[in-house]
């Protein structure tokens, strides 16, 4: 991996508009941290604009109720993304007086903060020489360094020690940023484009043969029986319509079960309304919505 023709590359054709990109502010690389999990860039940008808006910062984002920042997570999925974001701004704010640390053992002390996003607000917010080894990094570093992925030729701590080897000091933003938009719309997981790739010169991988490739990901494959059930008999299904029902209930109203379940009979399969109060319990267990009694809100 050259660091100079990537970087180069990125200045011409790097997703440098996403909102995210144009700050190094800690707050808004975290609240876009925690939405771009498992959530497409597309879906996250008018949501993560929106909740920006709200809450500009971790004290108000911490002043706030829980329930207020899963009112605006709707669209994202996930819910308790929304519910962790909000206990890391109360322990930011208590413990840090609302600036986030760069120190990496400060931040694994947050709620909410694990490796990959401690690395990322290092590398993306303060510009410290990190690697954020997420699923576009470890691809990439696979590819140019042990070739094709399926099935795995390197464990991650190689991965890791592969890609910051590549790592120039003092490019850190641009160069997570480039290596991620590379494996994002180049060297895809399943339709890589090595001629247009910056990275090809010394690729172990290249070119790729799409058609290839997919045997081999076909091979190796171990797709769990939930992966094949439809969404819609999903207890993430269900959760979601939950949640989505609550937020439309008035600050400060609530709902009870019956009329949750009778609200829902249009939108969740007839033999799983039944399901409803055991989810109920497990949404209030995990702290996103209270009960009171037989009454629902967000909490």
């Amino acid at each position: 991996m050259t660091p100079g023709t990537l970087l180069d590359w990125y200045r011409l054709h790097g997703r440098a508009h996403l909102p995210w990109r144009q700050t190094r502010d800690p707050y808004r690389i975290v609240v876009s941290e925690f939405m771009l999990q498992q959530t497409q860039v597309d879906r996250v940008i008018p949501l993560y604009e929106a909740f920006i808006a709200a809450f500009p910062d971790f004290a108000s984002l911490a002043a706030a109720d829980a329930g207020d920042a899963v009112r605006l997570w709707r669209g994202l999925g996930y819910n308790s993304r929304a519910m962790r974001l909000h206990a890391l701004a109360c322990a930011v704010v208590e413990r840090h007086g609302g600036t986030l640390p760069s120190d990496r053992d400060a931040l694994l002390a947050l709620p909410g903060i694990g490796p990959y996003t401690a690395s990322a607000v290092r590398a993306f917010a303060f510009e410290l020489d990190d690697v954020a080894l997420d699923t576009n990094i470890r691809r990439i570093a696979h590819r140019t360094g042990f070739g094709l992925e399926y099935p795995p030729l390197a464990t991650d701590a190689e991965l890791d020690a592969r890609a910051r080897a590549a790592l120039e000091p003092g490019t850190a933003h641009d160069w997570n940023s480039a290596m991620m938009d590379v494996g994002a719309t180049i060297c895809t997981a399943r339709a890589p484009k090595c001629l247009l790739c910056p990275l090809r010169a010394g690729c172990v991988a290249a070119p790729v043969d799409a058609a290839h490739l997919a045997v081999r990901a076909r091979g190796t494959s171990r797709r769990s029986p939930q992966e094949s059930i439809p969404f819609e008999r999903t207890t993430r299904f269900l959760r979601g319509r939950i949640v989505d029902r609550l937020r439309d209930v008035p600050r400060g109203a609530t709902l009870s079960v019956r009329d949750l379940v009778a609200s829902l009979g249009a939108l969740v399969p007839a033999d799983r309304l039944v399901e409803i109060p055991i989810i109920v319990e497990a949404l209030v267990r995990d702290g996103i919505i209270e009960r009171s009694g037989g009454s629902l809100r967000l909490r």
